[in-house]
């Protein structure tokens, strides 16, 4: 069970172990690959932050605020090193999708029709890598920086919409949630 991803994303040290009461909860709602990978490792970061498995209860709020409703069947999942959100979408019985919040452009794009091909797939993919979790940027933050704690992301101050770039000189580092919050709050 996912193995290009496991061989490519390693997880960090600091791992927390969902509970009894997370994985009941979200066990009808998201796949079971995804229900394993969160018992074999947890919520935590992978490759420094580059991504991260989030523990959906504390991103639900968030995913909210930016689709305008409480929508019962799309799961966050995972935060990039830069703090955009993405989401699981159980459409029907059979089918599904992963969406992402791209939270500096504010638009939400469908990357995939599968959680299993958004792990194997496009997380493993080196240009998917490259373009919507700025990669190389991200690495150069890293070293430039330091690591990133749990639910801790590169902020771009300002944000692109007030003139911020993509650029080391605009980096900082914040809480995902709180960023996520003040980026919707700025860019209406």
């Amino acid at each position: 069970m996912l193995k290009k991803f496991k061989e490519f994303y390693k997880p960090a040290g600091n791992c927390i172990q969902p509970n009894a009461e997370i994985v009941n909860e979200y066990k009808n709602k998201v796949p079971e690959l995804l229900i394993e990978l969160w018992k074999s490792n947890g919520f935590c970061k992978y490759n420094e932050g580059l991504i991260e498995i989030v523990n959906p209860k504390d991103f639900e709020s968030v995913l909210w605020t930016w689709l305008g409703r409480e929508v019962e069947n799309y799961v966050p999942i995972v935060i990039t090193g830069f703090g955009e959100l993405i989401y699981y979408r159980k459409l029907t019985e059979t089918d599904e999708d992963v969406c992402m919040i791209d939270i500096q452009y504010r638009k939400i794009e469908t990357l995939v029709w599968s959680l299993e091909s958004f792990f194997e797939d496009f997380l493993t993919d080196s240009k998917n890598r490259k373009e919507w979790l700025r990669e190389p940027l991200f690495n150069q933050a890293i070293k430039e920086k330091g690591p990133l704690l749990n639910n801790e992301v590169f902020t771009i101050a300002p944000v692109f919409a007030l003139g911020g770039a993509a650029e080391l000189k605009y980096l900082k580092k914040g809480n995902a949630q709180v960023y996520q919050d003040i980026v919707f709050q700025m860019t209406l």
